[in-house]
């Protein structure tokens, strides 16, 4: 850049910087613009803005002018006496500046700035195409570097960096080359190492994207959490969605304690479900006499196969009844002389080719007690359970003898019967019967040996089994202190220290993040994917990264 001076007729001094190689007279023009300038208005610098980057277009567009005459400019400098330089060239082009500049432009400002190399990219957006299509035809071998050099060392055919890098550098030279001749060495440097530098910025960007974004969420467990999200039950955010900032959120509120207060949420709502999976109304506290009282109403159809007649059990049952006997008769076989297990005479005496299907409603009763009271502490879990097993074996008999003699009514009745019974025996082993508490974890360690738990019940010990630290019951947490007296120490340490008692306000912090772990605001977005950060996109698009291959010769001469 040159400076000038001037003198007033006042004797007042100014000083005007020009472009290299402006003449005394065009910063004299320079001078009188700015004396004559008037203060502007927004709308003044709105359009003094746009006149600059019309302007750095011109002298963009001028820049690959100049190039084109650079011969002619050599060649006078050589009439002249120069030699083989580029004096006269330079000199063109801050003419060029010094030009726009009496027009009212602003070399300096980044509107111009901006557009001149905006108008540079433009102009030269062909040259690395051009130079390819001409090697092809030259070496039709050297379709690598062609494709390289066409696309500035993005891609190369599948040849490896040297080609692209080789590639790139070609590039980099035409067209920093074409914008000014003595800027192509330094273009080719920095198009051979552009492709390095994206492809490491494309790494950066997906390994942040991964850390931003934690884990790949499967489409199962985003499935999960939809279903638990619908059920009602809320979810420690991180058990969910491992992101950065549910790992923030959750380490700052405490997840042990947010876990706790999930679960003492969610209780009601495994509660309610068990309700519901019994016909009751979800805010129906269950209780040991409620599960009796759901039994005695549904026993009600069993009654109603009282008078169906005889039943005449398929072999299926004498099986059911054999596989009950098996382990008891193999142990009398080895062991003669030991006393019989009841289970025997038990199963002995249920077996008969026909019987009455009152007999065999009132006999299901006495096994289905039977085993509640084996099943009693200090009772005989054999029996308990070889009970409950014929009582199931009698109930298929029925279901039998209800599709033979064509009742479909009283046989999906008797179903409907069975099935509800059958879910208070599973609610019950889940009950805390002080409480009213329903496990759900008790529910999903059934799922796991296999029982057929179906609809609610089934889902809350799903739940869970995904979220077993979202499914505590309260009476085993204790109590849920929502701050701790580290919360309280902290802060009043704090308020002590800066002589400022609104300190102690941050006691409720971690409470109130916890309350935002497990609201609505947080909860619903959990069943979404985690999508790609905006960073991680921008330098994985390839489309960008042509840019910055192509543009970086270009923008690094500037």
């Amino acid at each position: 850049m040159a400076t000038f001076e001037f003198t007033s007729p006042e004797g007042k001094k100014y000083t005007v910087d020009g472009p290299e190689g402006a003449t005394q007279e065009q910063a004299f023009a320079i001078l009188q613009t700015q004396l004559k300038a008037p203060k502007t208005s927004l709308m003044d610098d709105v359009k003094q803005g746009a006149g600059n980057l019309a302007a750095g277009l011109v002298r963009g567009a001028g820049s690959i002018g100049a190039t084109i005459l650079a011969p002619v400019d050599i060649a006078k400098d050589a009439l002249d006496g120069k030699g083989l330089s580029l004096a006269s060239n330079r000199e063109r082009r801050a003419q060029m500046d010094a030009g726009l500049q009496t027009m009212g432009a602003e070399p300096d400002s980044w509107m111009y700035k901006g557009g001149k190399l905006a108008g540079e990219i433009a102009g030269t957006a062909g040259a690395g195409v051009a130079v390819a299509q001409g090697l092809s035809k030259v070496a039709p071998g050297a379709s690598a570097l062609a494709e390289a050099i066409s696309t500035a060392g993005m891609k190369a055919g599948g040849a490896g960096m040297a080609t692209r890098m080789a590639g790139g550098a070609i590039n980099g030279a035409v067209s920093a080359g074409m914008v000014n001749p003595e800027d192509a060495t330094l273009g080719a440097m920095i198009g051979g190492a552009a492709p390095v530098v994206v492809k490491g910025l494309g790494m950066a960007g997906s390994k942040l994207g991964q850390m931003i974004n934690g884990p790949a969420q499967s489409p199962a467990a985003l499935k999960a959490v939809e279903d638990a999200r619908a059920l009602g039950y809320v979810i420690p955010p991180t058990q969910a969605k491992p992101t950065l900032a549910n790992r923030m959120l959750e380490g700052f509120s405490g997840k042990l304690t947010t876990a706790q207060n999930a679960s003492a949420k969610n209780g009601a709502v495994t509660d309610g479900l068990a309700a519901q999976a019994l016909g009751l109304a979800p805010d129906v506290k269950i209780t040991p006499d409620v599960l009796t009282n759901v039994r005695k109403a549904a026993g009600q159809a069993y009654d109603a196969i009282a008078n169906t007649g005889t039943i005449t059990p398929p072999a299926t049952y004498t099986q059911a009844l054999n596989n009950i006997a098996a382990p008891f008769v193999k142990a009398a076989q080895g062991f003669p002389n030991a006393k019989p297990s009841p289970v025997l005479d038990l199963v002995e005496s249920l077996k008969s080719p026909s019987f009455d299907a009152a007999a065999a409603i009132e006999k299901i009763k006495q096994l289905r007690s039977a085993a509640d009271d084996a099943f009693k502490p200090g009772g005989n879990t054999d029996v308990a359970r070889a009970s409950k097993a014929a009582a199931n074996a009698l109930e298929d008999a029925v279901e039998s003898h209800l599709s033979t003699i064509g009742s479909p009514d009283l046989l999906g009745q008797f179903r409907d019967a069975r099935q509800l019974i059958a879910k208070t025996y599973t609610v019950e082993k889940a009950l805390n019967p002080t409480t009213g508490t329903v496990d759900a974890r008790k529910l999903g360690q059934m799922l796991e040996k296999g029982k057929p738990l179906s609809g609610e019940l089934r889902q809350a010990g799903e739940f869970a089994n995904r979220f077993p630290k979202a499914a505590q019951t309260v009476e085993k947490m204790g109590s849920l202190p929502q701050s701790s007296p580290l919360d309280w120490a902290a802060a009043g340490s704090m308020a002590a220290a800066t002589s400022n008692p609104l300190m102690l306000a941050g006691v409720v912090a971690r409470p109130a993040a916890r309350a935002l772990s497990l609201s609505s605001l947080v909860q619903n977005r959990l069943s979404t994917p985690a999508g790609n950060s905006s960073l991680r996109q921008m330098l994985g698009n390839p489309d960008l990264q042509q840019l910055l291959l192509r543009s970086a010769p270009v923008a690094a001469t500037n």
